[in-house]
């Protein structure tokens, strides 16, 4: 008995041909990477810093020289934390809605209409710090969040904040650790952690009447 065996079709060539072979490494251009030395790319802002190439990324997470951007509302400048600062407080010390200097553990009272602005910086007196503070509004209420314009460098200082919702009957007020970011986003959804949330209860229209005072370190986190 005689049996027919198919023959290859040119498809079923071409499948073998494109078959998955797996990843390929090679281990000693891997080793030659690891070792070459490399710049910072916060060169341009003034980092004189090099590392290896493998732990450049480590070193740039916490670059004192990581691009920041200016926190205020229609503006695009970036640059290091401490070029910003002082871009803030020669730009922008006329927008009185939007730009607010403090004083540290002082209790401060500022509005926000959430119709015109959901985003209020505070600027430090004497150092400069930039303080910022974000609502988004929620169908449960509105949350409130605060951070500062800083790398995540260690030794930089740590804020926290007594933040309060004040009515004329009833204050609603939290402790928090200020965050440390480099560019404000848009809060386009509730946050989910380090948050202050005002109930619709004590809401009146889009009107907000708050207090801050920030402090050094955790000083304020257990109101």
């Amino acid at each position: 008995m005689f049996s027919i065996v198919p023959l290859a079709t040119s498809h079923s060539r071409d499948q073998s041909i494109r078959l998955d072979i797996g990843d390929i490494r090679c281990r000693a251009l891997e080793i030659v990477l690891e070792a070459s030395i490399v710049p910072c790319r916060n060169t341009v802002h003034g980092c004189t810093e090099t590392t290896s190439y493998d732990t450049q990324s480590k070193h740039e997470k916490v670059c004192i020289f990581v691009r920041c951007s200016c926190p205020l509302p229609n503006c695009s400048y970036i640059g290091s934390y401490t070029d910003v600062e002082s871009h803030t407080r020669s730009v922008h010390s006329w927008d009185s809605d939007n730009f607010i200097p403090f004083v540290l553990d002082s209790p401060q009272i500022f509005s926000m209409n959430l119709r015109k602005q959901k985003t209020t910086v505070f600027q430090e007196e004497k150092k400069g710090d930039l303080i910022v503070v974000q609502a988004f509004k929620g169908s449960d209420g509105v949350y409130m969040t605060v951070s500062s314009i800083s790398p995540l460098t260690p030794g930089l200082p740590n804020f926290s904040c007594s933040l309060a919702k004040l009515n004329s009957y009833t204050t609603l007020r939290l402790g928090l650790m200020v965050k440390k970011i480099q560019k404000v986003e848009e809060q386009l959804e509730k946050p989910d952690v380090s948050f202050m949330l005002i109930p619709t209860y004590m809401l009146s229209g889009d009107h907000l009447k708050l207090q801050i005072c920030i402090g050094r370190e955790y000083k304020y986190v257990h109101i």
